[in-house]
């Protein structure tokens, strides 16, 4: 995306920094490796959640899903959900206060309403809305998550910058994802690099 197409869509351009972020947030991009799914279990030095989700409750929402999810993704969700990732990642619980099940159908439609405008321009990544699982939402600036389906039991992410009408593909698994942005490392552009590694919703049933 050039900065005169940005200026187009009414978008002011007022520093390197956000130049930057437009121009990385519309390609493809590929993380260097796999990291192990427990990485993230040693970089949170927190007293998790306690209680495990019902299985039950994991089957109605892959039932909804169209098939199963990533096993760091549900590890990460039964033990960290319903909490604050670098003071600005929501990321829900099945038994949450706003249930995860409930949170993937209302952001899909969000994405829905909004989709045409990605999916008709060939600079953004191909991907199915209703196959996308929506997981996170930053309250820094309304960025959305999703686990977008690469294949059998895999999964990459696809991070909506709302605020600029940008797309990001990062290609790999959802604990490559949040390690980056847990480390500060590789979060997406713009995002909070400080703030701490996790804290429960103060509205949390779970706490």
């Amino acid at each position: 995306m050039t900065i005169e197409s940005l200026c187009a869509c009414g978008i002011a351009m007022n520093n390197n920094e956000l130049k930057e972020k437009i121009n990385l947030s519309v390609v493809p991009v590929a993380w260097d490796g796999e990291m192990s799914r427990v990485d993230f279990r040693e970089m949170i030095d927190v007293d998790s959640w306690s209680s495990l989700t019902p299985v039950e409750v994991w089957l109605g929402i892959e039932e909804w899903a169209g098939g199963a999810l990533s096993g760091d993704f549900k590890e990460f969700v039964n033990l960290y959900g319903d909490g604050i990732v670098r003071g600005h990642l929501y990321v829900p619980h099945p038994c949450g206060a706003e249930p995860l099940i409930d949170f993937m159908k209302r952001g899909r439609e969000s994405l829905r309403s909004v989709a045409h405008h990605y999916l008709g321009d060939s600079r953004y990544p191909r991907f199915d809305v209703d196959s996308v699982i929506p997981w996170g939402y930053s309250d820094w600036d309304g960025d959305q998550c999703y686990l977008v389906p690469r294949g059998k039991e895999a999964w990459d992410i696809l991070v909506e910058f709302r605020q600029f009408g940008c797309v990001r593909l990062y290609q790999g698994c959802f604990s490559t994802f949040i390690s980056g942005v847990l480390s500060g490392t590789a979060a997406p552009p713009g995002w909070p690099g400080s703030g701490p590694l996790w804290k429960a919703l103060d509205r949390s049933p779970l706490v």
